[in-house]
């Protein structure tokens, strides 16, 4: 501009300098938005799944001390973040495990009479809600299941036991109840109580034999990788593929069945 015949840029530079300021400012926070703001989502995400995971962990050792423990009642406070906790009964989910004897229909006819197999197990439940992320407890199991598979991140109490020359396999079955369908986000309380502990069901064999378990998953959950790599892992040991595994040279199968309320979450 011009001021008594004197050209004046003075306010033209202040202006242009103003506005790539600007410019650069609105940039930066249009990168933040696009690209800075859902990788923070995705970390918090990811943050609460494996917060879920630990709590989980917690929850199955509350299990423990009730099945194993004679504790007859535990109460654990937990958060629930980036998504929600389920309770799904024993008695409304699909999913089962079946044992069974191979060529010893008698056994296998026992295991069912007492109640064994098939089994029910029920699930407490988390699903994540900025991922495909689900964590369950299922049968004394901590399992993280993703598209394309699932793992097993805590493993239930079965084991074999070679002493004295002789195999023993030993199963010991948990199933969750709960009186009315519950779920739960943010802060809240779990409640177990140990309601039921059968005798334990033993089958001892005159010769070696073959145990079958068949696990049929939940078309919904399917959990049957984790419940695979368990099962032919180095604890178990079984062979096959498919929801069906054996183990073969035992002489002795112990089962022992806990029934766990959920009184709460």
């Amino acid at each position: 501009m011009k001021r008594f015949g004197i050209e004046n840029n003075e306010g033209v530079s202040e202006a242009i300098g103003f506005i790539l300021i600007f410019g650069l400012v609105l940039t930066g926070i249009a990168l933040i938005t696009l690209y800075g703001y859902p990788m923070l989502m995705q970390q918090q995400s990811n943050a609460d799944v494996r917060n879920m995971e630990q709590t989980m962990v917690v929850l199955q050792n509350d299990m423990k001390a009730l099945c194993f423990k004679s504790v007859p009642y535990k109460e654990t406070s937990l958060q629930v973040s980036g998504g929600s906790l389920a309770m799904e009964s024993a008695s409304g989910t699909v999913q089962t495990f079946n044992i069974s004897v191979q060529n010893n229909a008698m056994a296998t006819d026992r295991i069912h009479t007492a109640g064994l197999s098939p089994f029910s197990p029920g699930m407490l439940a988390y699903t994540s809600d900025g991922q495909d992320a689900t964590i369950a407890l299922e049968n004394g199991g901590v399992i993280r299941a993703q598209a394309g598979g699932s793992a097993m991140i805590a493993e239930p109490r079965w084991y074999t036991d070679d002493a004295n020359g002789k195999k023993t396999l030993v199963i010991n079955l948990v199933a969750l109840d709960t009186t009315t369908p519950m779920a739960r986000t943010g802060m809240g309380e779990v409640r177990l109580q140990l309601v039921q502990t059968d005798p334990p069901h033993i089958e001892s064999f005159a010769s070696a034999e073959t145990v079958e378990i068949t696990y049929t998953p939940d078309p919904a959950r399917d959990f049957s990788k984790a419940w695979e790599n368990y099962l032919t892992g180095q604890e178990l040991e079984m062979t096959g593929s498919g929801g069906t595994y054996t183990k073969s040279g035992v002489n002795r199968l112990i089962i022992k069945k806990y029934e766990i309320q959920v009184l709460s979450i």
